[in-house]
């Protein structure tokens, strides 16, 4: 970049701003012009691919991170990058080749480490997965790659307390605001205050307007808080509706065991008008939405 002119060094600066905010799709059009000057420079590519690959373009994100390994030296973030592609794309063997690559670059490199451990876990190796986290966890317990997968790891294993410690950990270390706010929106989900979850999201969408993934949250969080599904947030609370099903079940055959058929009866009825309100709700929902923006 010695040889860069004022302007370009300050497009180059844009472009990692916006990288930096979580605004990919601004950042990737200022490195693409950074492209157009550099074809081969590695570093750009990288970002590029890394954008794209934020922004769900999982070809395109691959195509650079390709490009940027053979540009380049900068092997490691690359390989890297490659094998949170291939993670995506469900092409886990390719992925696990990508990141032991990476680990074979740098062994101490523990994002990569808890990012394989993930994999391991996802895949079922659940041993492997907890023996390659303690390593990374102890190569950098303080790292946001680690404490990232650390969260997904208790949340798969469902451990609340420690979720709530491992997302504040994050939220200290982390740069990148968006993100910050996204994993409070989940921790407050996990705890079922819904309210709170759609104030993050809502700050996080407002920084970054682009991402669909945090509009879709918002609208299932509008539809989940908004009064006429009380009944779904109440299912939601009490175990789901498979419990329910099973305790259902379970009253239908007592009060049949024990001939109450009047209680049977007026069991049955109810739980075919509380099925019929779902049922017919999420329309109801709908048009009242569709009424409330008409007004």
């Amino acid at each position: 970049m010695a040889m860069w002119s004022a302007k370009e060094i300050v497009l180059w600066q844009e472009a990692v701003y916006y990288y930096e905010l979580g605004k990919y799709e601004q950042a990737k059009r200022k490195f693409l012009q950074v492209l157009l000057r550099e074809p081969a420079d590695e570093i750009a590519l990288y970002y590029a691919a890394s954008c794209a690959f934020y922004l769900e373009e999982i070809e395109e994100a691959e195509a650079y991170a390709k490009a940027a390994v053979k540009s380049g030296t900068q092997k490691e973030i690359c390989f890297a990058l490659l094998g949170a592609i291939c993670i995506e794309k469900k092409a886990y063997v390719e992925a696990e080749e990508w990141l032991l690559a990476t680990l074979h670059e740098n062994p101490k490199n523990a994002g990569v480490m808890a990012q394989y451990a993930y994999l391991m876990l996802q895949t079922g190796y659940e041993e492997k997965a907890k023996h390659l986290l303690a390593h990374a966890q102890y190569l950098g317990h303080d790292d946001e790659t680690v404490l990232h997968y650390q969260y997904f790891f208790q949340r798969a294993y469902e451990q609340p307390m420690e979720q709530e410690e491992t997302i504040r950990s994050y939220v200290r270390v982390a740069g990148n605001r968006v993100d910050k706010l996204v994993k409070l929106g989940l921790l407050a989900l996990d705890q079922e205050a819904y309210r709170e979850a759609r104030a993050y999201f809502t700050q996080a969408y407002r920084m970054n307007p682009l991402d669909e993934h945090l509009v879709q949250v918002l609208e299932r969080l509008d539809k989940l808080i908004h009064p006429m599904n009380w009944p779904e947030r109440i299912l939601l609370k009490t175990g789901g509706p498979s419990v329910w099903w099973i305790m259902l079940i379970l009253c239908l055959y007592i009060l049949a065991k024990l001939h109450w058929y009047s209680s049977l009866m007026a069991v049955g009825i109810f739980a075919i008008l509380v099925c019929g309100y779902f049922w017919f709700s999420p329309f109801l929902y709908k048009w009242t939405c569709k009424m409330a923006r008409r007004g």
